[in-house]
């Protein structure tokens, strides 16, 4: 049996591909955030962020997934109680002005259920990241951050997704994305 980032990672390659190919899909992705106005026809960072990520040489995982705190279980982008999480993917936009946005990522399947302090743990890593990325060597420095999350339907009635500021459904993401694999939505 695939392991979970086996079973998600066809989606995010498709997301990938999209935030890396389309200015339409980079505004797709931040409309409606407060980071729109700031952030609308920016370029995305690709060589910059998979040079600083693959500073020591390449992960197992894309350059731009997988995302981890690496702090102790005292850092503030920590829910107490909660194992240690990650963003999914993590997408850097560079405006006109020159400041950097961190778009973090999260991928849930149909019916996925959320880990204990996931969703409400995106925002405070987000905002750790952003106060600390220039201690971390291997996270693109950035100024602004934001947080999507790619969602069945079913997920919608969960007042835990207020914790993203942009919540995007399988099916809307089967529209603009190419490639976007079919699910049972």
């Amino acid at each position: 049996m695939p392991s979970y980032s086996e079973k998600a990672q066809p989606y995010l390659d498709a997301i990938a591909a999209g935030v890396f190919k389309s200015i339409n899909v980079r505004n797709w992705l931040i409309e409606g955030t407060p980071a729109a106005d700031q952030y609308i026809n920016s370029d995305v960072l690709i060589d910059e962020q998979r040079d600083v990520r693959w500073r020591k040489g390449p992960t197992k995982q894309p350059f731009w997934a997988n995302y981890w705190c690496g702090r102790d279980a005292h850092c503030t982008c920590r829910i107490e109680g909660s194992k240690g999480l990650e963003s999914d993917a993590i997408f850097f936009l560079r405006n006109r002005t020159g400041n950097i946005l961190a778009i973090h990522l999260e991928f849930k399947h149909p019916k996925e259920p959320f880990q204990f302090g996931q969703p409400e743990a995106y925002p405070l890593r987000a905002d750790c990241f952003v106060k600390t990325c220039q201690d971390r060597p291997t996270l693109n420095q950035h100024h602004d951050w934001m947080t999507v999350i790619f969602c069945g339907k079913d997920t919608l009635s969960d007042p835990r997704l207020s914790y993203f500021q942009r919540i995007i459904t399988h099916d809307e993401a089967a529209i603009v994305l190419d490639d976007y694999p079919t699910l049972d939505r």
